[in-house]
């Protein structure tokens, strides 16, 4: 059975849009997890996930070497917009596709969430689906 969790992070219900989002991919949803620049909190992982590890503590042990990775987005964020892409008005995601897995990582305000997919899954649906469940702030990242 899948390891889930309760939102406690987001200003918006992040239960509902794991929901929305686990309706919408085509194939396995691996992780899903919320986090800001202080935690990460995993709402769903798979079982496929959880195999993959030799045990709780090494999965969560991996989980906090990605969060000490995953929040400095925030960051990039401000880079994205104020340096690189001045005109741009806001960071909506950014996806990470390797070999084995596709990360995508959605912004709404200061909330993140982390989705981990198949590598040939497209991301758009996702965002738009995200985007059509939670108020979407019009000051995005500003």
């Amino acid at each position: 059975m899948p390891a889930t969790n309760r939102s406690q992070l987001c200003s918006f219900d992040a239960d509902r849009v794991r929901q929305v989002v686990r309706n919408t991919v085509s194939g396995p949803l691996y992780a899903f997890c919320e986090y800001d620049t202080e935690s990460f909190r995993p709402l769903y992982i798979a079982d496929e996930t959880v195999a993959m590890y030799e045990s709780r503590d090494a999965m969560l042990e991996h989980f906090e070497r990605i969060h000490t990775n995953v929040h400095m987005d925030f960051m990039q964020i401000e880079l994205f917009r104020n340096t690189l892409f001045p005109d741009a008005d806001r960071v909506e995601y950014i996806a990470t596709a390797m070999d084995f897995l596709k990360i995508l990582r959605v912004y709404v305000g200061d909330d993140g969430l982390f989705v981990s997919l198949e590598p040939d899954e497209p991301v758009e649906p996702i965002v738009d689906a995200i985007k059509e469940t939670v108020a979407w702030p019009e000051n995005q990242n500003s």
